[in-house]
């Protein structure tokens, strides 16, 4: 069924509260700054839109709200009211106060970045709301370009010409070893030495191929043992001693969930490191709510210079 036309406006409720406040035509084309026959003619055009009338009018005695005018007041004071709310409610989206952001997140990343980031954002713009979404960098690619993410955060890998990316750190590779292993106490080993061990490889779209042509670069081939697109089940692999691995986001501990350990060194050759970033779509102007997160996210990070 379609909805009714509405023939009156947001101004003639308003004229017609007021006259009901002060119930006089005179005293409410004062207070609404216009003269007296524009309110007039306003409340006349509102009782013929509603099809009731709202006022007794008294000659030089003002006015009197009949029993459907009073019926009506209540309801225009709620509608007046929910108008200013809307009002204001657009105001603050604008202004990039409220509103939801659906956030994507390179899956080995998130749980280092997402919540930190979030609460603090969140403390900031008590009316912001988040979706989140964490996946491998093509679902997060594909996800800027069909509309279903804001905003990724994510790395500089195989990036589009429609995709606007902004650096925030960089994020050189690095060897996780079992603890155990001869070669887990050094601080620093080469490729050549990593590529003789067994390797675990975290196998998600686009980092496995950065990390094989870290080795390619150096004609070298790792002998690969196992594979797993779940950071953690890499970590826990190395720390029960079946391989080495090469990551490049930071970690705050090298104990895994399994309670074993793997140890940290840096590799001897000059490697691409990877960049970390925020990934948008670049012919999508930026809600505030969404350009303020970026910058939240560009003042923590940036300034800071680390996770």
């Amino acid at each position: 069924m379609d909805p009714l036309p509405l023939r009156f406006s947001l101004r003639q409720l308003r004229y017609f509260v007021t006259a009901a406040d002060v119930l006089s035509v005179s005293l409410a084309a004062k207070r609404q700054n216009i003269s007296q026959p524009a309110i007039s003619s306003a409340l006349a055009d509102l009782e013929e839109a509603l099809g009731v009338q709202l006022f007794i009018r008294h000659h030089a005695q003002g006015l009197s709200l009949t029993k459907a005018g009073q019926f009506i007041l209540v309801k225009a004071r709620v509608l007046i009211k929910q108008a200013e709310e809307l009002h204001l409610a657009a105001k603050d989206f604008d202004l990039g106060t409220t509103g939801t952001i659906s956030l994507g997140c390179m899956t080995s990343i998130a749980p280092l970045l997402l919540p930190s980031l979030i609460r603090g954002f969140v403390a900031r713009h008590p009316g912001v709301t988040f979706n989140t979404y964490e996946e491998h960098q093509k679902e997060l690619l594909e996800g800027l370009k069909n509309g279903l993410l804001d905003v990724a955060l994510t790395y500089d890998l195989d990036l589009t010409n429609d995709i606007e990316f902004r650096p925030l750190l960089t994020l050189p590779p690095y060897a996780i070893l079992p603890r155990d292993y001869q070669l887990g106490s050094r601080k620093s080993i080469s490729l050549a030495e990593l590529a003789r061990i067994p390797y675990v490889m975290l196998d998600l779209p686009y980092s496995r191929e950065y990390f094989a042509s870290l080795f390619e670069g150096h004609e070298l081939r790792p002998s690969l043992a196992f594979k797993s697109s779940q950071p953690e089940m890499v970590r826990c692999m190395v720390a029960n001693g079946l391989g080495f691995s090469i990551l490049n986001y930071p970690v705050h501990t090298t104990h895994t969930v399994d309670n074993q350990e793997f140890a940290t060194a840096q590799i001897s050759e000059k490697l691409r490191a990877l960049t970390l970033g925020v990934a948008y779509l670049q012919r999508t102007k930026l809600r505030a709510v969404v350009k303020n997160f970026t910058e939240y996210c560009e003042f923590q990070l940036v300034n800071t210079g680390s996770l």
